[in-house]
């Protein structure tokens, strides 16, 4: 008896968890209203239809998001064109992220009977960062969580409790090994990952139906096991979370620095680089999304055996080419000389020539990092057209190589070869080292590129070096062999776009 009591009890505590399929249709629409924290790695909005569309009984819906990268509060987020879409009514979901009491109820009037709005409780800053600290994080997530129950409770709005459900996972990480830390945070930033994104839609499916998310499919080729672990757990925080008796605990999880992973010594040509250096990077999201190449770059070089430890700088100039990069600001930096080597993405061979001149005058060393043709899945002429668009690039790339004596990193003709010939005995999305239906690199592509960086500029086989976030060993040992051979065939003139 007594343990039915207690069972009662438990269910009584959960008597508003909703039960139900999402009633959605073609023409239905979900508008996504936030943040990075909501549109960075492919967008929450995007993977949360994807997830949906591919799940055991599909759904067909539409999904819309207003960029607000550079919005921090929600107050910001409520623009003029934002409000008439709210008071339209012409979606059947709203999810807005979280913000002041105020703000949240000040978007929760907008919102009229035709449409069902949600919060998305968004984090504070990574507590891994330099600058931040795990018991600042705790309390700021308990604040957030009182704000967020007592709207909850007011408005009848129901709140999907990422931030909480983050630092549960952070204080007690999945039973998983090689799990960094911050490991549902791009790393050195506190943006979502595609683990962190993950739990995103999870959390959201589960605010939404008051189902359970385990068995969501997902969108890259991670461990099976680690993706069930992960909705497992939401699953339980999301209903620790509807229990309304939340979990802080007072300890700050181990935090233990890895050991140098050894690498192969053997240069196959001459390093353009040393440790010391100073690298300057200018470019657009080719470079900069995923947390940016030129974090990811030297952060792997800290973590092999030998070290090199550099120093960068990056220009990112978002949703540009490079003529937009010609810039004073960035002559200017150029010509102080501060740098011993400049990576330019690659574009218009005549605006190449121009960087190179000032870049020789400053005294530095110039690369070249090569772009990549449109994605075949949303590729007009779909994988001809991307042939097409490597080929162009790869062809004048070559020639702008051989005529300057500049490397060029072939970044392009690998993504191409990738997706033409994807390593075998994997589950692996048509555009595997892309967001999903996205023009720029996911984690896997970053990955290529750091490989690709490491091959040319330092001279040495990137098999080995480490990987940030826990896909497959095998599949990244096959990606790493891949970038590996495509480069030495770039090096001894033997490429090609088949």
């Amino acid at each position: 008896m007594k343990n039915l009591f207690f069972i009662i009890v438990f269910l009584l505590g959960l008597n508003y968890l909703k039960a139900q399929d999402l009633d959605l249709h073609g023409k239905d629409t979900i508008l996504f209203i936030g943040n990075s924290k909501i549109g960075s790695e492919g967008g929450l909005h995007n993977h949360f239809q994807w997830s949906l569309k591919h799940a055991a009984k599909p759904l067909d819906f539409q999904v819309f998001w207003y960029p607000m990268y550079n919005r921090s509060t929600l107050g910001e987020m409520i623009t003029p064109e934002v409000e008439k879409r709210a008071i339209s009514g012409v979606d059947k979901y709203l999810i807005v992220q979280s913000g002041s009491e105020d703000e949240m109820t000040r978007m929760a009037k907008m919102v009229t009977k035709t449409s069902e709005m949600l919060i998305f409780g968004a984090w504070p800053d990574n507590p891994f960062l330099p600058d931040q600290s795990f018991e600042t994080f705790a309390q700021e997530i308990k604040e957030k969580c009182n704000t967020w129950m007592t709207f909850q409770q007011r408005e009848r709005i129901e709140v999907i409790p990422c931030g909480y459900i983050y630092y549960r996972l952070l204080q007690e990480p999945v039973n998983y090994p090689g799990l960094r830390p911050d490991y549902l945070f791009v790393p050195g930033s506190s943006v979502q990952n595609d683990l962190g994104t993950i739990v995103n839609v999870a959390a959201t499916y589960a605010a939404m139906t008051g189902l359970s998310p385990v068995g969501l499919p997902v969108w890259d080729d991670f461990p099976p096991r680690l993706i069930r672990l992960l909705q497992t757990r939401v699953w339980e925080l999301y209903r620790e979370w509807k229990s309304g008796h939340l979990l802080f605990k007072d300890n700050v999880p181990n935090v233990n620095t890895p050991s140098r992973i050894p690498i192969a010594k053997k240069n196959h040509w001459t390093s353009l680089i040393k440790s010391g250096d100073r690298i300057l990077y200018i470019g657009n999201s080719f470079i900069g999304t995923e947390g940016g190449l030129e974090n990811h770059f030297p952060r792997v070089l800290k973590m092999i055996e030998p070290e090199l430890d550099i120093q960068t700088k990056s220009m990112i100039f978002w949703g540009q080419g490079l003529s937009k990069m010609w810039t004073e600001e960035v002559r200017q930096e150029i010509s102080t000389g501060a740098y011993d080597l400049v990576i330019v993405t690659s574009g218009p061979v005549q605006l190449l020539m121009q960087f190179k001149e000032l870049i020789s005058n400053a005294g530095s060393q110039m690369a070249v990092h090569m772009t990549w043709g449109r994605n075949p899945t949303i590729n007009k002429e779909h994988m001809t057209g991307f042939e097409k668009e490597t080929n162009s690039i790869v062809q004048e790339m070559k020639k702008f190589e051989r005529e300057n004596n500049i490397p060029v990193i072939p970044c392009g003709l690998i993504f191409y070869d990738l997706i033409a010939d994807p390593p075998s005995g994997f589950s692996l999305r048509v555009d595997w080292p892309f967001m999903v239906e996205n023009i720029h690199q996911n984690h896997l592509g970053t990955m290529a590129n750091v490989a690709a960086h490491y091959a040319i500029l330092v001279g040495r086989s990137p098999i080995g070096l480490p990987m940030w976030d826990p896909y497959p060993k095998k599949l990244v040992k096959k990606l790493q062999k891949r970038v590996w051979q495509l480069v030495q065939e770039w090096k001894h003139e033997k490429l090609s776009v088949q």
